[in-house]
């Protein structure tokens, strides 16, 4: 009897084991599909010229490269590309006994100081917003994009982009805070991306990253998101344990890409290709960019179902150390206009 209890007791560890040792995944990683294979190599950007005059022999030339020099955004740049992400409410607390957990994107906690752009986040009862626009209590953070969104008095949303741009390669170098309860993230989205019926090709939520992994360092997330936030969205998600390229995500700068081609989506952290997938049949539209800060909101939850415990206000900052974006002349006859798709809600 004593044998088989121990023989129980080592089934059941090694079972624990087992499952501890699993990787967190969702998603398919395609990175050994034949159909992806000559996608997945490191774009060259050697000899990339700054126009489609002087591409390199594959096609590569440079759009911009903005290492935040100076002390406001697009300082150095031939015109103007950035703006702040929308002031006002983000998110509204999940908790009415604590309303100081709704959060708000504030252009006050986004500046740019010895070549790196940072974004601070804090929770206060004194909050003083230059624009008068934010409440003096909750949580206060931000980021910036590249279009400039606007609400009417009647609380119509309307867009000016300043920059977009579909297919080509897209690169930040950045610094986590690392702090519960907030999470970074680098990111592309088209400003129709809520017509239904034309899966992602009208337009893809594209998260090149989400730093949701301060309990598990060596994780990191990419998505995909289309045919809006709704009924009908959809949303194909890869998240996986890259220790092999960092053991601690959280500690000092990385790099996290984007090479957007019209056939897939290749995502690399520090050079090396993580994931690449054609969900949602690859979107053909210009999109803009955004690099923004989110904080919980209650829950001690983020995106890829993370527990990122409660918010503490620590004082950590985001880093922005540069974005750089590429784009290949060989892409440019697939790009298509918003205007192409039609709104097919009411046919699904």
């Amino acid at each position: 009897m004593k044998t088989k209890k121990i023989v129980v007791i080592i089934l059941i560890l090694l079972m624990l084991f087992a499952t501890a040792c699993v990787k967190l995944t969702d998603g398919t990683q395609n990175l050994d599909d034949p159909q992806f294979i000559n996608d997945l190599p490191f774009p060259n950007l050697v000899d990339a010229g700054k126009n489609i005059e002087n591409a390199n022999a594959d096609g590569w030339y440079e759009v911009f490269t903005d290492d935040f020099d100076g002390t406001t955004l697009n300082a150095g740049l031939e015109q103007e590309i950035w703006t702040y992400s929308p002031h006002g409410k983000r998110t509204a607390t999940l908790n009415d006994k604590h309303p100081e957990y709704t959060s708000y994107w504030c252009p006050d906690m986004v500046t740019v100081v010895d070549g790196k752009l940072e974004v601070r986040t804090k929770e206060s009862n004194t909050h003083v917003c230059s624009s008068g626009i934010c409440p003096s209590n909750g949580r206060f953070t931000g980021g910036i994009e590249t279009r400039k969104g606007i609400v009417t008095p009647e609380g119509i949303k309307t867009t000016d982009t300043l920059f977009e741009q579909a297919f080509g390669y897209f690169e930040t170098r950045v610094k986590f805070p690392k702090e519960n309860g907030l999470w970074s993230a680098f990111w592309l989205q088209s400003v129709n991306q809520g017509k239904i019926g034309n899966d992602g090709q009208d337009g893809t939520e594209i998260d090149v990253y989400e730093s949701a992994f301060i309990k598990h360092k060596s994780y990191m997330g990419h998505a995909l998101l289309w045919d809006g936030y709704s009924d009908y969205a959809r949303v194909k998600g890869y998240r996986g344990n890259f220790s092999e390229i960092s053991k601690d995500f959280f500690d000092g700068y990385h790099t996290f890409a984007l090479k957007w081609t019209p056939t897939s989506y290749v995502f690399y952290i520090d050079g090396v290709a993580t994931w690449v997938s054609n969900d949602g049949g690859v979107a053909k539209v210009p999109e803009f960019l955004r690099l923004t800060v989110e904080v919980d909101n209650g829950d001690a939850y983020g995106p890829h179902g993370q527990k990122i415990g409660m918010y503490k206000d620590k004082g950590s900052v985001f880093y922005v150390d540069y974005v750089k974006v590429y784009q290949n002349k060989n892409y440019l006859t697939s790009i298509k206009s918003n205007d192409d798709y039609l709104d097919m809600r009411e046919s699904v």
